[in-house]
């Protein structure tokens, strides 16, 4: 596979072109000098060819950054064009000639790479004058280009990065090319015409269909021997084919034939995906063909490749498989195949682990001790790493991807944009990731901060591995403070493994890759549903669920949910009333029985509703609380009501006497008295 470096000073719009190029928004891009720092690659497709782009910082001094941190980025810059095949030298036409522009034309020189000069910015320049002062380079050719408006991109695709890829083999455009001429010269050669009868001759023109007609036929032992060959064959199928038949079938052969002969289908196609085909079929699918499984069954996340397929793993297969076991049709070999799948069906697939923590806290460090190189740019500053790298690692047989993230602050601290969007990047690497590595400077104690990465991850559902950074030199009373700590503000995450390392010195950091296998394997484990129902069992004898309302909750059987993390869904009565105690206690009996370590476990309670709800009279829809409540609402209305009867009847007694004295009580009726009496 190719690789193509991007190169240049600061600002020139490597990044804008390394996203063109890989048509992802993986690169962060802003008008800022010197944003990318580390080499950052991605996978671009042009043609039916892959091939990989290098995204570098700039190579120039800049007064507002240190010293060393500049000479390391140059250092990832020149590492760049050591193992790249093509050499794309990105200069600002606005800007011309730059100091730093020759020493950087001075090594791509002597390193003999192939490099082509790419004039960026010339949106609004005179396309005769533009980028004409980079021929004094003296590194060839010099390509005007807007990126940022994708203007001469497709020429540079065509004319330097395609020769480039046809060292390899040739394109599919190149296959269609060299498919459309052999049809068509196939077609001229042949030319086949049909007489009444149905046979075949060659075509003649008319001054020979003359001369024929004026002269005797020649006598048939004149005929060549391998015509007379041809005519047999010819004779003994003409009672199977038609004539059109017999037409398809000679350009069939004679297309064929051109296939084999063409001189740009002659390269090795033992990669071919499909080996069941015959020659010809691979010679016009050509070894690249748009058809092929990269194309279909991937797609671009963050650099890396994402399988549709559920990581490799094939279910129809899986249950074709699983029931020739039970009738006994597997061979051992087969068998112990089968089970291996089974308990890591995501094994084909790298491991994605991402280091997040705090800035300054010793992820590139880890990084690079990782990896065994410098790989990463490293310096004495927090907020060095600025996007987040992906990385391949391949460490005993197992594939790796370690992801280098940027430090994540306190949202008050943070007022750049530069640092918003490394934040946002390093969020979607925890996204992203299998396993999430949290890195805890042990010399700053247990934050706040690391607490509300923690629930991030969580919350994600990441599985999770704790490093506490820079051991190294602390006294033993202050590591038994710390630890301490970890334990009382860190209970809630009692199933992470917990590693006390110096990544500076390379002191237990071999021993997170069993932590993180661990961690994966646990997430991606298949439990069967038979399992999980004889766990919910046990759990439920050992320790019933609580009451609610009068009745006590009913588990009834569980199944799997979902993996990475492992979910658990929990069918049952009332189980909306489940409190969160008893929904911890089936958490630690599943993670106990199924050996769960270093991932959550996520347990989903579904209710279902009663068919015969509507059905039954309302006098019985009614719960038992429900009727003493009635019964209470009942009686109270009855005494308000004999009350009420009762001053009622005090009030009447009280107005009769009332009228039968006349006096001593105010009516509630005025009598009326008459105007005559006095």
């Amino acid at each position: 596979m190719k690789v193509v470096a991007l190169v240049g000073c600061p600002n020139v719009g490597k990044s804008t072109f390394f996203n063109r190029l890989t048509k992802t928004r993986d690169a962060l891009v802003a008008d800022f000098p010197g944003l990318t720092r580390d080499r950052k690659y991605g996978r671009a497709l042009y043609d039916g060819r892959e091939y990989i782009v290098i995204d570098t910082g700039g190579i120039a001094e800049d007064a507002e950054q240190p010293s060393d941190l500049t000479s390391r980025m140059t250092s990832q810059a020149l590492l760049a064009i050591d193992e790249c095949d093509l050499v794309i030298f990105m200069v600002d036409a606005r800007a011309g000639i730059m100091p730093g522009d020759y020493s950087v034309a001075d090594y791509i020189r002597r390193s003999g790479k192939p490099c082509a000069i790419v004039a960026n910015k010339v949106d609004g320049m005179d396309p005769d004058i533009a980028g004409t002062d980079f021929y004094a380079l003296g590194l060839g050719e010099v390509y005007q280009t807007a990126v940022v408006h994708g203007r001469g991109v497709n020429t540079i695709l065509d004319e330097v990065i395609a020769p480039i890829l046809r060292q390899e083999g040739p394109l599919d455009s190149d296959i269609a090319a060299a498919k459309l001429e052999a049809e068509a010269q196939a077609e001229a050669d042949l030319n086949i015409d049909i007489d009444v009868s149905g046979k075949l001759y060659e075509p003649r023109s008319a001054d020979a269909s003359s001369a024929d007609a004026a002269e005797p036929a020649e006598d048939s032992d004149a005929v060549d021997a391998d015509e007379a060959a041809e005519a047999a064959d010819f004779d003994a199928d003409e009672t199977e084919l038609n004539s059109d038949d017999a037409v398809d079938a000679a350009l069939l052969a004679a297309a064929d034939e051109a296939w084999e002969q063409s001189s740009i289908f002659n390269y090795d196609d033992a990669d071919s995906d499909s080996a069941e085909q015959s020659e010809p079929a691979k010679r016009r699918h050509g070894k690249h063909d748009p058809d092929s499984k990269w194309e279909h069954g991937f797609e671009f996340l963050d650099n890396v490749p994402v399988d549709y397929s559920a990581g490799g793993f094939d279910w129809h297969a899986f249950r074709e498989n699983q029931r020739a076991a039970q009738k006994g049709e597997l061979t051992p070999e087969q068998q112990k195949k089968i089970e291996e799948s089974t308990k890591t069906p995501f094994a084909d697939l790298p491991i994605k682990f991402a280091l997040i923590g705090k800035p300054n806290v010793g992820k590139s460090t880890l990084t690079n001790r990782l990896l065994g190189e410098e790989r990463v740019v490293v310096a004495d500053m927090p907020g060095t790493t600025r996007d987040s790298i992906y990385i391949p690692l391949e460490r005993e047989g197992r594939k790796y991807i370690v992801i280098d993230t940027a430090g994540v602050r306190k949202r008050r601290k943070v007022t750049e944009a530069i640092e918003k969007f490394s934040i946002v990047k390093t969020l979607k690497a925890i996204e992203d990731c299998n396993v999430a590595l949290l890195v805890i400077d042990a010399r700053e104690h247990i934050t706040d901060q690391d607490l509300s990465l923690l629930g991030f991850i969580i919350d994600s559902g990441r599985s999770l591995v704790i490093a506490v950074n820079k051991w190294d030199g602390l006294t033993p009373e202050f590591k038994d403070e710390i630890k301490q700590e970890l334990e009382l503000r860190l209970g809630f995450v009692d199933f992470a493994r917990v590693h006390f390392i110096s990544a500076l010195h390379g002191t237990g950091v071999g021993n997170l890759f069993d932590s993180i296998n661990e961690a994966y394997e646990s997430a991606t484990r298949r439990n069967s549903s038979s399992l999980l129902n004889r766990i919910l069992s046990a759990a439920v004898q050992e320790h019933e669920p609580p009451m609610s309302g009068g009745r006590r909750i009913k588990l009834k059987y569980a199944h799997a949910g979902g993996y990475n993390p492992p979910r658990v869904v929990i069918h049952g009565n009332k189980v909306s009333k489940m409190p969160d105690s008893y929904k911890r206690y089936l958490i630690n009996c599943y993670r106990k029985s199924l050996k769960i370590m270093g991932t959550p476990v996520i347990i989903e309670f579904k209710e279902g509703e009663n068919p015969y709800a509507n059905e039954k009279p309302a006098q019985k829809r009614l719960t038992q609380s429900k009727m003493r409540a009635q019964k209470r609402q009942a009686e109270t209305e009855r005494r308000y009501e004999r009350a009420a009867q009762k001053a009622a009847r005090s009030q009447n007694k009280a107005i009769a006497e009332a009228k039968r004295t006349g006096s001593g009580f105010v009516l509630k009726k005025r009598v009326k008295v008459s105007k005559n009496k006095k």
